[in-house]
């Protein structure tokens, strides 16, 4: 195992100069920026405000309605400027930290000595790493949470925790294992949604050391810091860990999992490590389904480490490991062959000439990609994306040659076979299930490491081939301050729209006002509406399920849509509460920000169908848009007195 920084230490040492000057140019450039803002912050805010400039495209946010104020631009710019703080004080910090130069200052003999222990150094890096990505994270609590994050509420917090199991199997196509989580977060935190976003920030920056151990088990700690860097600067990384959803738990676990079979093939290690394996395996499976994929890519690693390696890797204990996973994972199995027949209706499903594309978008949702929509970016991306495909297939395959690349130790590469194994495999898996994109995201720590031993090997080429030009550290440097560049602003806004348009509506709601009908149409949108009213006594239905639309049930769903009577018992639901008195109907319209529309087996475009059916008969007093990143909402106010028994179309306002 590579445990130096030879790739970084070249024989010419005045040739890392170039890292300490870019690192100390940028963080005095940010410095000079601070400085700037304090004194002319005001008047570059009120520019900025009076041109209205939207300096974000990427989600096109601006069509929702949705207009920035000056506290908007104030707290952007206080944040970017924050970033490059945070980033340029690393970038010092790894620069010195690998510098020949610093040594032979005899005022700090001692500092030199602890910084030359690998051990202190890579931690005081991570140290700076967990600071860098708390700051990136923290704007997306802010953003409020959406339907999926409310059923993890009404999931979490449905009793017992026999009561949350039920619960789980009933509404989810997950097993149970974060809904547990949540539950005691919960129960400890109160019902707010920072107790419910808490344990995936948690998770997700325990997923950065985590990543930096598995890169450096499997190739060198120069790799452990790359990967540990990637998982930090990942942009859905940065989103899914204020997300109250069993991603970032699924990532840190599925980090663990491989690290652990990693660390078995060291026989001097191999029982603990199965141990550990067995036991965050089946916590794993436990969290997110995606881990069964991992699972079966690492066995089917095991099977050609065992015979390519025979009598160096024994099978039986990987056997009895599997069989321990598969035991434990038993009383679960019922509930996940159900999940597995009710699918996702909502997923359209693919063909064969469809699975190139999906492959694509996984290996592209692996990359630390900010989502920039000019030609370039997407052209790089493009470039990139079929790039790191290509190293996969090739890790993989050169782990079956017959010469081995004296340059690359055994182990490493033997790693390197494994960790390809596992994201390719996973890749492969899920598009075959027409599956795509965000899936991805328990991969992300594994494939960081895997990217790190790649660039690890790529510095060793450029230091045999003599290219004293280009060096790995200030071009590390530069790469991250370019990133920061593109991405700072959209991170630093990343709350600028909420989640969701309920929250707003609810809050102009009179709990005294009792005569209301609130429809929710389409239904899935009815979680959110319930989490925002669960302290105020308002009843609510949905379209097309009038009974408990708060509680998501993926089982017969696209049945319950596709029924030919579900316009009109929702019509005589309406009608009968004009009868009981009520005199006002608030129908609550959302999608994801467009036009609804069939979607695999779900027949969404009845919401229309609905609308024009009230519409025939009852006259809309006004109507209000709520902009919103996820969940916009569009309310329209009715008059039930004008609903005439015999349904005919009246008139009034």
């Amino acid at each position: 195992m590579h445990e130096g920084f030879g790739f970084i230490r070249t024989p010419h040492s005045e040739s890392l100069g170039p890292a300490v000057v870019i690192s100390v140019l940028v963080a005095v450039a940010t410095v000079l920026l601070f400085a700037l803002y304090a004194v002319a912050g005001e008047a570059i805010v009120d520019t900025l405000y009076g041109a209205q400039i939207w300096p974000s495209a990427r989600e096109e946010f601006s069509k929702n309605g949705a207009i920035p104020s000056v506290e908007f631009y104030a707290t952007a710019i206080e944040r970017t400027l924050f970033y490059f703080l945070l980033v340029s004080g690393l970038s010092v910090l790894v620069s010195l930290a690998f510098s020949p130069r610093i040594a032979g200052n005899r005022y700090s003999d001692e500092f030199v000595s602890r910084l030359n222990s690998p051990a202190f150094r890579d931690t005081c890096i991570v140290a700076c790493l967990l600071i860098v990505a708390t700051g990136f994270r923290l704007p997306g609590m802010n953003l409020g949470i959406w339907r999926d994050e409310a059923s993890t509420y009404f999931e979490a917090t449905s009793g017992s925790v026999s009561a949350v199991i039920t619960m789980v199997k009933y509404g989810e196509l997950n097993p149970p294992g974060f809904y547990l989580v949540t539950h005691f977060a919960t129960e400890l935190l109160g019902p707010g949604e920072k107790a419910l976003k808490i344990s995936p920030l948690i998770f997700g920056l325990m997923a950065i050391p985590a990543a930096y151990f598995l890169a450096r088990v499997a190739g060198s700690r120069p790799a452990g810091l790359i990967a540990a860097t990637l998982v930090t600067i990942s942009p859905v990384g940065i989103y899914y860990a204020q997300e109250a959803r069993p991603n970032t738990l699924a990532a840190l676990l599925g980090c663990l999992v491989t690290l652990f079979f990693l660390n078995s093939q060291n026989h001097r290690h191999r029982t603990w490590s199965l141990v550990a394996f067995v036991l965050s395996a089946s916590l794993l499976i436990y969290v997110q389904y995606t881990g069964l994929m991992l699972l079966v890519s690492l066995a089917l690693a095991a099977i050609v480490l065992v015979v390519k390696r025979r009598g160096e890797i024994p099978a039986i204990p990987y056997l009895i490991a599997g069989f321990a996973i598969f035991v434990i994972y038993l009383p679960w199995l019922p509930a996940f062959f159900d999940h597995l027949g009710t699918g996702t209706p909502w997923t359209p499903e693919s063909e064969w000439s469809d699975q190139p594309r999906a492959i694509y978008k996984n290996v592209a949702y692996l990359l630390p990609w900010g989502g920039q929509n000019s030609f370039i970016a997407k052209a790089t991306l493009g470039i990139a994306t079929i790039a790191v495909l290509g190293a996969l297939i090739w890790s993989v395959a050169n782990f079956f040659r017959r010469l081995r690349n004296p340059a690359v130790s055994a182990q490493e590469e033997t790693a390197a076979f494994v960790l390809g194994t596992a994201v390719l495999g996973s890749i492969l898996m899920l598009a075959a299930l027409s599956l795509a994109g965000r899936y991805m995201f328990s991969f992300i720590p594994i494939a960081s490491a895997l990217f790190g031993i790649w660039l690890v090997r790529a510095g060793r080429l450029v230091n045999q081939r003599g290219w004293r030009w280009v060096q790995p550290l200030p071009v590390a440097i530069v790469a991250l301050f370019a990133w920061t560049s593109l991405n700072a602003w959209d991170i630093a806004t990343l709350d600028r729209l909420p989640k969701s348009g309920i929250p707003a509506f609810a809050s102009t709601i009179d709990p005294a006002s009792s005569e209301r009908v609130y429809l929710l149409s389409p239904d899935f949108i009815a979680p959110t509406f319930g989490y925002y009213t669960r302290d105020e006594n308002v009843s609510f239905v949905g379209f097309a399920r009038l009974e408990d639309p708060h509680i998501f049930r993926p089982l017969d769903y696209a049945e319950t849509w596709s029924r030919d009577s579900a316009v009109e018992e929702t019509i005589d639901y309406l009608r009968r509460k004009a009868d009981e008195g009520y005199g006002r109907l608030t129908l609550i319209e959302g999608g994801i920000c467009k036009e609804l529309e069939d979607k695999g087996k779900m027949q969404y475009s009845r919401v229309h169908e609905l609308r024009a059916e009230i519409d025939k008969i009852l006259s809309p007093a006004n109507f209000t848009e709520y902009p919103a990143r996820i969940e916009c909402v569009t309310v329209t106010e009715y008059n039930l007195t004008n609903f005439e028994n015999d349904g005919s179309t009246t008139t009034g306002g």
